[in-house]
């Protein structure tokens, strides 16, 4: 099982080096993160094109965080922003891959389209059947390291288990 995760705030996100985890007052994204997904797929709505979502990237979740984490959001997920597994999809944005991605989840996830991805409808539990034609679907998409798409990379700095708490 992998989690289908509608992510609004991409690009100021990125831009802010805000990344290794999704925060929310929602508690369905604990409750999934117990199921241990290996995957969050992330998507968003291309400006422009409601009613269709493009595949942004695939991000390897961490069941520990990998960043400081600075939210006061009861709910959180980390995933690990520096594992080569993490990446952004760097030709997702065309109107064909829109079309296809949108097409395979529209009647998968079709109350998540209807409700425009708000709420608990921009998470979804995507069971091994739908990650494994995803996965099939984007074999051949060029992808990046999603570090690369942050606009300060340095400013995500990992936590090192190592370090002794100051007193």
């Amino acid at each position: 099982m992998d989690i289908f995760y509608y992510w609004q705030r991409l690009e100021q996100n990125l831009k802010n080096g805000e990344v290794g985890y999704f925060a929310s007052n929602n508690p369905k994204i604990v409750q999934l993160a117990e199921r241990l997904p290996k995957r969050i797929w992330v998507f968003k709505t291309p400006k422009g094109m409601k009613g269709s979502i493009q595949l942004v990237g695939s991000l390897l979740v961490s069941e520990e965080p990998r960043v400081a984490v600075a939210t006061e959001y009861p709910n959180v997920i980390h995933y690990d922003p520096f594992s080569p597994e993490s990446v952004i999809f760097t030709d997702s944005n065309t109107p064909e891959r829109i079309a296809e991605v949108s097409a395979y989840f529209q009647y998968r996830f079709h109350a998540a389209f209807s409700a425009n991805f708000n709420g608990d409808a921009g998470v979804q539990a995507m069971e091994s059947n739908v990650v494994r034609g995803l996965e099939q679907m984007v074999a051949g998409w060029g992808r990046c390291q999603m570090l690369e798409r942050v606009k300060d990379p340095k400013k995500v700095q990992p936590i090192n288990p190592f370090a002794h708490p100051s007193h």
